[in-house]
């Protein structure tokens, strides 16, 4: 009994804890490899404690067929892959990591198993501030902001962090088409937009002049950049506009 009231008291302890840190702003996404030692050892403790932890498995139940109940001939509707990969979430201000996860990009919406992995569960998108999945982050971004009504709800993928962030918005769609003899053909097709944050502003990237017009302080350096590195826009638009944002960040000190 004595013990029992000891593990009350460490977990009481450790919740407390966890509560000082609820305040996690999007600007300063990241995992547990930030805290100190002792700090990742309580809240392991916290984890294992409350397995099967009933904070997490709180949504309402994903059904495929349902959502899907026709033939896709090409393409999946997920991230990536249509199986589950372990990932992080944070959600309702806990930080769950090694957590299997499958993001439904159509639905935008952050899929896990229950417990005894009987059916699967859809998490609640306004608990979830961030989450990571095959080496990569979304937020979750809400579109109360009057100054730009092109930024939806919905989860970004974040490619670069720092006092001017960028981001990449995945989209995709079903279309048809009657290319077979066997009648009409289902596929998927995917659409990405791109926005930088810049002083509380969102600003959608459209191409270079869209890019250098918001970077516009800095616009002969970052110009003499993309030509220095062979940056290109329209071939490799991701890894162009992640090097151009981190190079201006760099240099608007």
């Amino acid at each position: 009994m004595m013990n029992y009231f000891k593990l009350v008291r460490v977990v009481l302890l450790i919740l407390f804890f966890l509560n000082s840190f609820k305040v996690f702003p999007q600007k300063f996404v990241s995992d547990s490899s930030g805290q100190s030692p002792a700090m990742q050892v309580a809240v392991s403790f916290y984890h294992q404690f409350l397995s099967p932890e009933t904070g997490l498995y709180n949504g309402s139940e994903y059904t495929y067929n349902t959502y899907y109940p026709f033939t896709i001939n090409e393409g999946n509707p997920f991230f990536f892959s249509k199986g589950f990969e372990p990932g992080s979430v944070f959600y309702n201000n806990v930080l769950y990591e090694n957590v299997p996860l499958l993001y439904d990009i159509i639905k935008d919406e952050l899929l896990i198993n229950d417990p005894s992995r009987a059916f699967i569960i859809r998490l609640n998108n306004s608990r979830i501030a961030w989450f990571k999945l095959w080496g990569h982050t979304f937020v979750w971004m809400m579109n109360n902001r009057t100054d730009n009504s092109s930024l939806s709800t919905g989860f970004y993928l974040l490619l670069h962090n720092g006092k001017t962030s960028l981001y990449a918005r995945d989209t995709k769609s079903f279309k048809e088409n009657t290319a077979s003899i066997q009648g009409l053909n289902k596929y998927v097709v995917e659409s990405i937009d791109y926005f930088i944050e810049k002083d509380s502003h969102f600003y959608k990237i459209k191409n270079r002049k869209s890019l250098l017009s918001v970077l516009s302080n800095k616009k002969k350096e970052v110009t003499q950049f993309i030509k220095k590195n062979r940056l290109n826009l329209r071939k490799d638009k991701v890894n162009a506009l992640t090097k151009a944002v981190a190079y201006y960040d760099e240099i608007n000190q």
